[in-house]
């Protein structure tokens, strides 16, 4: 069979596409740079055979994986720790509950251990629970918002285990976030929630796992034995694909990278009645109600001056959550990169569709509004019903900002 020779050019054309495909986030872009090693590869590298023989409480999911997808809880084990019990947060270990797992524990017989429910357990229950352990270990991928509750497990953990001898090791992470800066308003007095309102901090607030784990440890509980396994090669301004990790869906509907960014510009819209695209194939990039006309808001939204976005027309079904097999008109939400103020993007939204379009509602649960849990504050609601500008509520909020930041700068690690 006679062999065709391919020309260099079009060889050397098809490997570029091919490194270009191979990036995925084709609104990201790549500096190239040695790839970031997660605490957990540091930790096994460099101090594994000092914790060989104890027993180990493991505090994580899914996302706890190394660079090539091993499970930390295997890779733990086959360097001779005992894992005595494992906690999950929401989502679960394996990341798959949409809601919260309703069971207080469960017995993964793969894994071989007892998993209990982080959400289902009073503080009594869970240092009860911790004090046969030698060491906590937390490794979980965060996305650097107060409203994801991952921090709010942190500090769980954190609480539970102040005053003992035992030692918690916070194997740190990459923050997804991290190029935003801070954003939003710090948590006020009254809007405490247990899971998405529980971490003392602004909105975004621009920390690692373990840098939020040595501020928290620093500045609101005293004697917990805290050690943080830090990452390396790690910059704040990096995005996420450029750490070279692979990303590993931190909950069900962050399905990418860009949605996990457009989410942070679009969760306040979990307090209003329309749907944020959960039980769609493009959770947090859809938008939408069954009273919406798609060009209308596409054409709204394009008008704001939102810069880092597009906003294309669509129809989509929802097969869970709110508007579960209804048709709705919506718009598909794209990031063009760069950064922006989540605060801000959302603030502008919210503010345009409530003018636009009379059936909008804030949701209104059990006597109090959910999008102030969210915010922290109940400021950004009451400020656009006011009909003030973000610019105002900006003010208002600045100075929370200013006396956080001074107390996280003191905790950085990059």
């Amino acid at each position: 069979m006679r062999k065709i020779a391919i020309p260099p050019v079009i060889f050397l054309v098809a490997l570029l596409f091919l490194d270009c495909a191979s990036q995925g986030a084709y609104n990201l872009p790549v500096r190239r740079q040695k790839r970031v090693l997660t605490g957990l590869e540091n930790f096994l590298a460099r101090d594994a055979a000092n914790y060989r023989g104890k027993k180990i409480a493991l505090v994580t999911n899914h996302s706890g994986v190394d660079y090539n997808l091993s499970k930390n809880i295997d890779l733990l084990r086959a360097a001779g720790m005992e894992i005595v019990l494992a906690f999950a947060p929401e989502h679960g270990l394996y990341g798959h509950e949409n809601d919260y797992d309703n069971r207080l524990y469960r017995v993964d017989e793969r894994l071989n251990v007892v998993v209990y429910n982080l959400h289902h357990l009073s503080m009594e229950m869970l240092r009860f629970l911790l004090g046969p352990s030698e060491a906590v270990i937390f490794d979980i991928q965060d996305m650097g918002m107060r409203c994801y509750t991952y921090v709010s497990s942190l500090k769980q953990v954190m609480d539970a285990l102040e005053g003992t001898a035992i030692e918690l090791i916070v194997l740190d992470r990459p923050n997804p976030l991290g190029f935003l800066g801070i954003d939003g308003a710090y948590l006020q007095d009254g809007f405490w929630s247990r899971h998405i309102s529980a971490f003392p901090s602004t909105f975004i607030y621009n920390l690692t796992l373990g840098e939020a784990a040595r501020y928290y440890g620093a500045t609101h509980v005293s004697n917990v034995r805290l050690r943080v396994v830090p990452l390396a090669n790690y910059r704040r301004d990096l995005l996420f694909n450029e750490t070279m990790l692979p990303w590993v869906p931190p909950s069900p509907n962050l399905p990418t990278y860009e949605s996990a960014i457009v989410y942070s510009a679009v969760v306040m819209l979990e307090g209003v009645n329309l749907s944020v695209g959960r039980g769609t194939t493009k959770p947090f990039e859809y938008i939408g109600a069954p009273w919406i006309e798609p060009r209308e808001l596409a054409r709204l939204l394009s008008g704001l001056g939102l810069p880092n976005f597009r906003f294309r027309p669509v129809y989509f079904s929802p097969t869970f959550s709110k508007y579960a097999g209804m048709r709705c008109g919506g718009v598909h939400i794209f990031y063009m990169g760069g950064a922006f103020s989540p605060m801000e993007v959302s603030y502008k939204i919210i503010s345009a569709i409530k003018a636009a379009y009379p059936k909008f509602r804030w949701d209104y649960r059990g006597g109090r509004y959910h999008v102030d849990f969210l915010a922290g504050t109940d400021l950004f609601r009451e400020n656009m019903d006011a009909g003030r500008p973000f610019s105002e509520f900006a003010a208002r909020i600045a100075e929370g900002q200013r006396r956080f930041d001074r107390l996280r700068k003191k905790h950085l690690l990059y």
